[in-house]
């Protein structure tokens, strides 16, 4: 864990806060005393920066409509007795609902329920159409599926600024375990916890990294190299066709980079060979797809993309951008002292 100051365990000369100076610079900084002056976009953005929970927070309504909404308000007030709070809009629909309710439940959202927050945080009364729900006291819905949950009874309600502040007494609470959806910046995201340091009796081919990544590759590729073969193309064909498809007229250097990146070890030789093959028209120093490439191009894409279609499945929107990040992380390795094409080998051959 980091720490700020100066010294063997500190970052010399650098602090995240302003200087005393720069405190008394009203340019240097954003913020102001005048509460009637703050920007509220910078505020918001500011307190974006702290991460929260998800929850979505239901009761019963005095006519018997179920009512629920996405909150990230929440937080413990008290361990004895048990207490916990959280806040609503004093414009909010559903106030008079809260204000009136005598019990009410906390559902701490799981990382699989993204979808969920999505459907609570909008307007509607259809909000639980479809949807597995179980009863607390005084009817209140249940939701299944979520990290955690509280069944509270309203003790207090409080008034603070634009919103109302409720505070319950928890009466009955379950926790799942499951890994909690957490909310930063207005963008949702998940909790990685740390690797354990493994095992002496762990063989390290069980924690090799390429051989994980490897067997990724079977399942993301597998069919669109067996479609390839079948089509009669080899891997260096396939290379080309996907570094010259990333755009129009692209330059022969570029694509050899980009050939190499991806595996094509002797990727001059493998352009020759697949525009001798009418896959690809080399003019000059310019690359484009022929036909024939570009239909099989556009046919493999398809087979790739039913492929992702059916892995993403099993992962969410911020587990598929958190893999697309760690991916590109490991393959960011700085360029081989081959990668820039020299000028000899990039001129077509006569």
């Amino acid at each position: 864990m980091g720490v700020w100051g100066n010294g063997p365990s500190g970052v010399q000369g650098q602090s995240p806060w302003p200087s005393s100076a720069e405190r008394l610079n009203p340019t240097s900084m954003s913020a102001t005393t005048d509460p009637d002056a703050v920007d509220q976009r910078a505020f918001r953005d500011a307190l974006g920066s702290f991460v929260t929970g998800v929850t979505i927070v239901t009761t019963r309504g005095a006519t018997g409509t179920d009512i629920g909404l996405t909150a990230n308000s929440f937080n413990s007030v008290s361990l004895d007795p048990p207490m916990v709070l959280w806040s609503l809009a004093l414009n909010s629909s559903n106030l008079p609902a809260f204000r009136t309710a005598q019990w009410w439940a906390v559902h701490i959202l799981s990382s699989e329920q993204e979808t969920l927050s999505a459907r609570f945080a909008q307007r509607g009364e259809q909000k639980f159409a479809g949807l597995a729900v179980a009863r607390g006291p005084g009817d209140i819905p249940l939701l299944e599926g979520c990290a955690a949950r509280f069944i509270c009874r309203q003790a207090y309600e409080y008034e603070g600024g634009d919103h109302a502040i409720f505070v319950g007494q928890v009466l009955e609470f379950d926790r799942a375990g499951r890994p909690p959806l957490i909310y930063h910046e207005g963008r949702y995201g998940r909790v990685i916890a740390e690797a354990q340091e493994a095992g002496a009796a762990e063989s390290f081919a069980g924690r090799f990294l390429g051989h994980q990544v490897g067997r990724a590759y079977v399942a993301l590729f597998g069919e669109v190299r067996r479609e390839y073969l079948r089509r009669g193309l080899t891997p260096a064909d396939f290379i080309v066709l996907t570094s010259v498809g990333l755009g129009d007229d692209r330059k022969l250097p570029e694509v050899l980079i980009q050939a190499r990146r991806d595996g094509a070890d002797k990727a001059l030789d493998a352009v020759r060979d697949a525009a001798a093959r009418g896959l690809v028209a080399l003019e000059g120093d310019v690359v484009r797809l022929a036909e024939q490439g570009r239909t099989l191009l556009v046919e493999l894409t398809a087979v790739a993309q039913a492929s992702q279609m059916r892995v993403a499945d099993r992962l969410n929107a911020g587990e598929i951008a958190m893999l697309r990040h760690l991916l590109d992380r490991v393959a960011d390795q700085p360029e081989a002292a081959e990668g820039a094409a020299p000028s000899t080998e990039a001129a077509p051959r006569s």
